[in-house]
């Protein structure tokens, strides 16, 4: 028994006496660990890094256009890690935050927007370097409640959970955020139910994105909406002209709304298009309807496959639309003004065609009474048909030659 007492005895002591060396000996590969991390984060740079035994902390500077901030990381040596999610065994933790003494001014004002006086990181950064040769960053936004003129707004935060080997291949992860609200004067003006999502990346070959939005509540100007099981599947094939294909897939199976649509899918390729490219179309998507300036955003080109499917209790409407935009000049007059010069550098086609009843009851009605009095929306069993045909200039519809401008003075309900 005094033997066992002893052995237990030693082997506690062992353990204990490896606990603590063992950071000594790991902080060194750390800081390689740390900095090689570091390498793939674009515009970062290291300004500081102090090495305790136990740990580190690490300045690092990230310069994005003009701006630079201050991130501060506290960093953890292993073997035992206590992460924000209970004790791990692992190489590396780490969480960072940034530096408000360091908030490039810009991205302060945009976090105060939401946030308020800003008294701690609302943006952590979770890192651990785990046993079983895998790295996972989480990164964590804090909730919010933010109340102005506009009405009382709530955030309940969210995580993005990124995990890769150490070499950073084959990364794939997750998305949660929380639900958002927003109330004016005492009503409900938006409610989301929490949002998950999935991705994945190959890199150099392939990635893809799902997305889902179990509800969505909100107040129209046509009155109350309601859409449930919203999804959104994107898939990315990168090519070798260092270019991408895209493949979008957005479904809104159940809408509820003073409108009589109940469904809408719509579908998108872009067959070839650069980084550059697609963050210049997307871009606008994020600005309010009135500062977007379509003459500039129009300058580039951009190929596009569409397919766009609508439900209603009236029936159904569908158009399929190939384009081949060349992009134009600067300086180029409103389509209105001078619609052949906007056709110029278009090829395509799109097929329109819609149950009468859901067009007679839409807001198109006066359109489409114009359009089919002259011919160009044919009808057939029922249903009204279009299809457009445009070669550099010249448009066809449905298979005869017809003056851009005519058809546009049709199309606005101007003849």
């Amino acid at each position: 028994m005094k033997f066992l007492r002893l052995t237990l005895f030693a082997l506690t002591a062992l353990i204990v006496a490896v606990a603590l060396a063992a950071p000594g000996f790991i902080g060194p590969k750390v800081e390689e660990i740390w900095k090689q991390q570091l390498s793939r984060l674009q515009g970062g740079e290291v300004s500081g890094y102090e090495r305790g035994w136990f740990g580190a902390e690490a300045d690092t500077l990230v310069r994005s256009g003009g701006d630079t901030t201050l991130l501060q990381s506290d960093i953890q040596h292993g073997p035992l890690l206590f992460t924000a999610s209970g004790p791990r065994v692992g190489a590396v933790y780490s969480e960072t935050r940034l530096s408000l003494e360091g908030l490039a001014p810009q991205l302060r004002a945009q976090l105060e927007q939401l946030y308020g006086r800003l008294e701690h990181s609302p943006v952590v950064l979770e890192s651990l370097v785990a046993a079983n040769n895998r790295v996972v960053n989480t990164l964590r936004l804090e909730p919010f409640t933010r109340r102005d003129g506009n009405g009382e707004l709530q955030f309940d935060g969210g995580r993005v959970r990124l995990e890769t080997d150490y070499s950073g291949a084959a990364p794939a992860g997750t998305i949660e955020m929380g639900s958002v609200r927003w109330t004016r004067g005492g009503r409900e003006r938006l409610h989301t139910d929490p949002l998950q999502g999935r991705f994945s990346v190959q890199p150099g070959v392939s990635g893809e994105i799902s997305l889902q939005l179990p509800l969505l509540r909100a107040e129209s100007d046509s009155g109350p909406l309601e859409i449930r099981d919203l999804s959104l599947q994107i898939a990315a094939e990168f090519l070798r002209s260092h270019k991408l294909k895209l493949v979008s897939d957005l479904r809104a199976p159940q809408i509820q709304s003073a409108t009589p649509i109940s469904s809408v899918r719509q579908q998108m390729t872009l067959p070839e298009i650069s980084l550059a490219d697609l963050n210049h179309f997307l871009r606008p998507l994020l600005q309010a309807p009135a500062d977007r300036n379509w003459p500039r955003v129009l300058r580039r080109p951009l190929q596009l496959q569409q397919q766009l499917a609508i439900e209603s209790a009236n029936g159904p409407v569908l158009l399929d639309a190939n384009i081949d935009w060349a992009g134009i000049a600067a300086g180029a007059r409103p389509v209105s003004q001078a619609p052949a010069q906007w056709l110029e550098p278009l090829t395509g086609t799109a097929t329109f065609s819609a149950a009468e009843q859901a067009l007679l009851q839409s807001p198109l009605v006066g359109q489409a009474m114009t359009l089919r009095d002259y011919g160009l929306l044919l009808e057939n069993d029922g249903e009204l048909q279009m299809h457009l045909q445009v070669n550099r200039g010249q448009l066809q519809v449905n298979g005869q030659l017809l003056p851009p401008d005519l058809f546009m003075l049709a199309l606005m309900g101007k003849f």
